[in-house]
């Protein structure tokens, strides 16, 4: 499961850089969401589908690729539920995916959150 889950993961974030919005929803379950944790907002796949394609069209869509330090997955018992944590800038900013199984793996919640002193150092 775990290189399903991979395989599915690599194919949603290449259509998230090169902003293919029909990829993406193939992958996005439908109550999927990004939660900006800091700021206290959240955007749901169709407000992003509608950014992502003005921005593709204005020929202005360039999303940066992060440096990751590492992930981590952490599947439940029957391996249809994934959280991945993902650490950036030298540990100082963290986003955790959480995918699901549904005939295929589906991501429905994308969520940028603060590094604490809790978190990993």
């Amino acid at each position: 499961m775990e290189l399903q889950l991979e395989h599915s993961r690599d194919i949603w974030i290449n259509a998230f850089f090169t902003g293919n919005c029909e990829v993406l929803a193939q992958y996005e379950h439908d109550t999927f969401k990004v939660i900006y944790e800091q700021d206290g907002r959240v955007e749901s796949n169709y407000t992003r589908y509608d950014r992502i394609t003005h921005a593709v069209q204005n020929g202005v869509w360039k999303p940066r690729n992060p440096e990751i330090e590492f992930e981590e997955f952490e599947f439940n018992r029957d391996e249809t539920i994934c959280d991945v944590l993902i650490g950036l800038d030298q540990n100082l900013h963290l986003i955790q995916e959480h995918w699901i199984y549904e005939q295929g793996w589906k991501i429905t919640e994308l969520k940028f959150l603060k590094k604490t002193s809790k978190q990993r150092a």
